[in-house]
């Protein structure tokens, strides 16, 4: 994998990529399908259109998705890189009497899911379905693909299908998480069609460790919930965590991600009812969207992305290409005070560069505010002959100029500052 990446690379530029991914652990062997050789990024139907309760049911339907990719198309989201919709416990009904998997008729109407991933297609969109490990699917008591791996993946080649993320509710006894996923990774490979496979079991069984040989990308917690913080809580259906829950999660992981293969936080949820359900701020956002690009974590918008006027943060340009960053090393944390909450995470990024996020992990808005500070030279893989950097404000798009030594910020608790550094 790291000979992969230095094909093309002149000297010097090898002696960094080989300083900054010793320093941030060797990365993982990923599986070889062909696909998400960069994190993807895309919009998933979870939280649009669905009911009462935030993120808790899925109505989608065909004339839905098919507006969304319009709307994808019209505003920009396709051509910064979201390029796959993705169906969630939403779209199946009843197998045919051979054992085929059919879509609701009531949501789309062919009975057929090649309709839409046609529409898709010819607007340079992708199809992404949900499935289970189980009988059942979690929310919708769906069909999920327990007897029927290899006949619901060669309908999903069919029908066009380019992701299938199976969730891990009804799971069969007997059998461990990575047996199961294991199977199903056989029958997409043996389909022929390079398919994404992203694995849901919530990290029970630490799937980090396991997943970059069995699927694209994996879900490390619980669901995400709309909300900042929540009391620990069980990894079972209908429980989850909130964005800081996740920052804290996360430390440790990125040995474990790499081109092929990725840690995934779970959905971005970004706008619209959760500024009121979930109290976020728009700094709250902008530390989401700042840790998510940092990870490489898959970056799907489960937000209605129809209207973006509430969620410019997902068009983030800089952003995004830290999380697009062809090296692919995915960002840790560097410190935390435990005193004040100040924490430090980067990543090295090619062109010999590091994005750094500086956090204050304090819970209370208003209540102690920190000095975050990064040291150059802390910074895994950072050159001993360079005491000095340039920095780039990722959110204000702007260059702060160069600092000796380090640089510190003054940070309310939620609050982070995204940053690009330059040796000098």
């Amino acid at each position: 994998m790291i000979g992969m990446w230095m094909r093309g690379l002149c000297h010097h530029h090898v002696l960094f990529v080989l300083a900054a991914v010793v320093g941030f652990g060797a990365p993982a062997e990923a599986l070889d399908n062909g696909v998400a050789r960069l994190p993807p990024m895309g919009w998933t139907t979870w939280c649009t259109d669905n009911g009462i309760i935030p993120c808790y049911n899925d109505f989608c339907n065909e004339t839905e998705v098919k507006s969304v990719a319009d709307a994808m198309v019209a505003n920009g989201m396709r051509d910064l890189g979201y390029t796959y919709l993705n169906l969630d416990d939403c779209w199946a009904g009843p197998r045919l009497a051979n054992g085929s998997v059919t879509a609701d008729k009531s949501r789309f109407p062919s009975g057929s899911l090649q309709p839409l991933a046609d529409y898709l297609h010819d607007r340079g969109l992708l199809l992404g379905v949900y499935t289970d490990v189980g009988e059942k699917t979690c929310r919708g008591d769906r069909p999920g693909s327990w007897g029927y791996y290899e006949q619901d993946a060669a309908t999903y080649a069919g029908w066009g299908v380019d992701l299938v993320k199976m969730d891990w509710c009804d799971h069969p006894s007997g059998f461990t998480a990575e047996q199961l996923y294991g199977m199903m990774r056989d029958a997409l490979n043996a389909t022929g069609r390079p398919m994404l496979f992203s694995i849901c079991e919530w990290g029970l069984e630490e799937p980090w460790t396991w997943g970059a040989q069995t699927g694209n990308t994996w879900r490390v917690g619980p669901d995400k919930l709309p909300v900042w913080w929540t009391p620990k809580t069980s990894q079972t259906p209908g429980q989850g965590q909130g964005t800081a829950n996740i920052i804290q999660h996360m430390a440790g992981l990125s040995q474990y991600s790499a081109p092929g293969g990725w840690n995934d936080p779970d959905y971005i949820e970004i706008g619209e009812w959760t500024e009121g359900f979930g109290k976020f701020s728009q700094m709250d956002y902008q530390t989401q969207f700042s840790f998510w690009c940092l990870w490489n974590a898959p970056l799907y918008v489960a937000t209605d992305v129809r209207d973006l006027s509430d969620k410019q943060q997902i068009m983030n340009k800089e952003a995004i290409a830290i999380n697009q960053d062809p090296m692919g090393v995915a960002g840790d944390r560097v410190s935390k005070n435990n005193v004040t909450g100040a924490e430090v995470w980067s990543k090295p990024l090619s062109n010999e560069r590091w994005a750094t996020v500086l956090y204050n992990s304090n819970l209370v808005p208003g209540l102690r505010p920190c000095n975050v500070t990064v040291t150059f030279n802390a910074l895994p893989g950072w050159p001993s002959s360079s005491n000095s950097a340039t920095l780039r404000d990722v959110w204000a798009h702007a260059s702060l100029g160069t600092f000796a030594g380090s640089f510190s910020a003054h940070l309310e608790p939620h609050a982070s500052m995204m940053l690009v550094l330059s040796p000098r």
